[in-house]
């Protein structure tokens, strides 16, 4: 049975506010972690990108515009960030793609403002035009375009025809010895080996730069030049760091050199002891331990001089 008071919560139009825990937890202050120079020079009233961009840092590694940008110029992210050599490629390609296209797309006809075409009886062809000659079986065998001048031009496209027919001619019988040939073993693995194949972006651009990009998966390293004084400092500051020397702790030093005065090198009965490995190390990790903690032979002379203390 349902209680009254809830049914009038329920029936009621004005609903308690309750702030979720999530929105809680967005409300602490942030606490930035870094070096001070970096804490110095962050400003809370930009996003992590804006703030990256302003130190002159890069918030990701993969270059490429992923969303979050704001359009601070009339230029795409990737167009802006470009070198001047990755520039030149595609101006290049671009001239060389605006001439193969000038040179080989036809075009369309139009519904407005469109030249008239030419009789069905008309001997000569305007240019971008063509007529398909064939013979009784409907086999192509000729292709006339119209050239300039009204000049036709059929020899190479004729020439070119032919060669596709006998190329097609010699794929039909290849398949046909390919089918009579026996196969025990079923149909052969497909190869696909790249071999003897032309890809068109090196074609035109030619083989890719070491020195472009970001050396991500083991490319070319580049040194770039460090463009604000947030940066100089924080390459100072990564120069000067020197690796963390790691050290055994003297509680772990002596539970070493209790366990090598008992079983000597004997690695698997240290490991096999219940009483003494209390956290289940293997032989592996107590042999590490004991490298780290300067060998054998200093924590057995350390072993030696606790028996004659203990003695004297």
């Amino acid at each position: 049975m349902a209680n009254p008071r809830q049914r009038r919560k329920s029936r009621s139009g004005t609903a308690k506010v309750k702030t979720s825990k999530q929105s809680l937890k967005n409300k602490h202050k942030v606490v930035v972690k870094g070096p001070e120079v970096l804490v110095e020079n962050w400003d809370r009233t930009k996003t992590v990108r804006q703030n990256y961009a302003k130190l002159g840092l890069l918030p990701k590694l993969n270059p490429r515009q992923a969303g979050g940008i704001e359009p601070v110029e009339a230029l795409p992210y990737a167009v802006r960030s470009a070198t001047a050599a990755t520039m030149a490629d595609l101006e290049g390609a671009s001239d060389e793609d605006d001439d193969e296209d000038e040179d080989e797309d036809v075009p369309m006809a139009s519904t407005s403002k469109a030249e008239p075409a030419p009789a069905a009886g008309s001997a000569t062809l305007q240019k971008g035009l063509g007529r398909i000659i064939r013979d009784e079986n409907g086999k192509v065998i000729k292709i006339v375009l119209g050239g300039d001048d009204g000049q036709e031009v059929e020899e190479e496209v004729k020439e070119r025809v032919e060669r596709d027919s006998d190329e097609e001619d010699d794929d039909d019988e290849s398949d046909e010895e390919d089918e009579e040939e026996p196969k025990p073993w079923g149909e052969p693995m497909k190869d696909w080996s790249n071999e003897g194949v032309v890809f068109e972006e090196e074609e035109i651009l030619g083989p890719r730069k070491t020195g472009q990009g970001i050396p991500i998966f083991g490319g070319v390293r580049r040194s770039v030049e460090a463009k604000t004084d947030v940066v100089r400092e924080l390459e100072h500051l990564a120069a000067s760091q020197r690796k963390v020397i790691r050290h055994t702790s003297e509680f772990e030093g002596d539970w070493l050199v209790s366990l090598v005065a008992k079983y000597g090198e004997d690695l698997d009965k240290m490991a096999r002891d219940r009483k003494a490995n209390v956290w289940q190390k293997t032989s592996g990790e107590i042999k590490r331990m004991i490298i780290k903690a300067g060998g054998f032979a200093k924590l057995k002379a350390k072993a030696a001089q606790l028996e004659a203390s203990a003695a004297a």
